[in-house]
């Protein structure tokens, strides 16, 4: 399967990474404050506003339309990867990678805190 940087993966990879590089991802909890369909897109997507506290706000396309709806996304918390630089899909810029997990269908399903926590919170 290839992925959102077009790394194909096996199931269980066995290349190792150690704690120091793992500890170079920044993972932040973000809610989305946006959610706009992504007809420009060649798989069905849709274009998030992700809200990071004093991290910023930044875009990012997912392709999450088969378990979720437009007006669904509106305040949810998410996880996303925010420093792995940019992503030019057409002329839109995805500016972090929301983390998700495929479902039995293999659709996306988002990571999401179980509570409410502050924008900006670090995954550790």
């Amino acid at each position: 399967m290839q992925n959102y940087y077009g790394v194909y993966q096996n199931k269980m990879s066995r290349e190792k990474i150690n704690i120091d590089q793992f500890n170079k991802l920044k993972l932040l909890v973000g809610t989305i404050e946006k959610a706009e369909n992504f007809p420009e897109a060649k798989k069905s997507a849709y274009k998030l506003y992700i809200n990071f506290g004093s991290y910023g706000k930044k875009w990012s396309s997912a392709q999450i339309t088969e378990n979720y709806k437009i007006d669904e996304l509106n305040g949810m918390q998410i996880i996303a990867a925010v420093n792995l630089g940019n992503k030019k899909i057409g002329k839109f810029t995805s500016e972090v990678l929301v983390m998700g997990v495929d479902d039995n269908n293999s659709n996306v399903l988002l990571l999401q805190p179980d509570k409410k926590i502050q924008n900006g919170a670090q995954v550790n």
